[in-house]
């Protein structure tokens, strides 16, 4: 019985969650990382930070995806409950300090504040296999296109 009221509990709040969720549109994501700082910040443009969200999330702030090891990665931009952010469930280092769940709203400060500390780690953008597979080393510049901003346009390249 204290196992179904738990999961009743979890189902609620995650509900709660979506209720303010928000699939972005590319050049309204594209305007909010700009303002965020988030262009040339260790030398990755919006372009990076745009495919890379496109590819993990579809600009989906609701999406969770599950891991065969446990794990789940929440938000945007995928952040991993075994490092980033406290699921309640996996084990975690929560480097960033914070709830999943307040990953999967539309509002996009925390998640970009947690992004930024992803980046800062040794591994940088290299972190979302995703941007390895989808955006490293291709013309970033179609993310932008249509998109009325002052962004740069050259990817930070990945030392061998």
């Amino acid at each position: 019985m204290k196992g179904f009221v738990t999961v009743k509990v979890t189902l609620a709040m995650l509900m709660a969650a979506i209720v303010d969720a928000k699939i972005y549109e590319r050049c309204e994501l594209a305007l909010k990382l700009e303002r965020a700082g988030l262009n040339s910040f260790k030398g990755y443009t919006v372009g990076d930070w745009l495919c890379m969200a496109h590819y993990e999330s579809g600009f989906d702030t609701s999406f969770v995806d599950h891991n065969p090891d446990g794990s789940s990665e929440y938000g945007i931009f995928q952040l991993n409950s075994a490092w980033w952010c406290d699921n309640g469930i996996t084990p975690t280092r929560n480097l960033c300090h914070m709830d999943c769940r307040d990953l999967l709203n539309r509002h996009l400060l925390d998640d970009i504040l947690c992004a930024r500390q992803v980046v800062s780690s040794q591994n940088g953008m290299t972190a979302w296999d995703s941007w390895i597979r989808h955006c490293y080393g291709h013309d970033l510049s179609e993310w932008l296109k249509g998109c009325n901003m002052h962004a740069k346009h050259d990817s930070k390249k990945i030392k061998s």
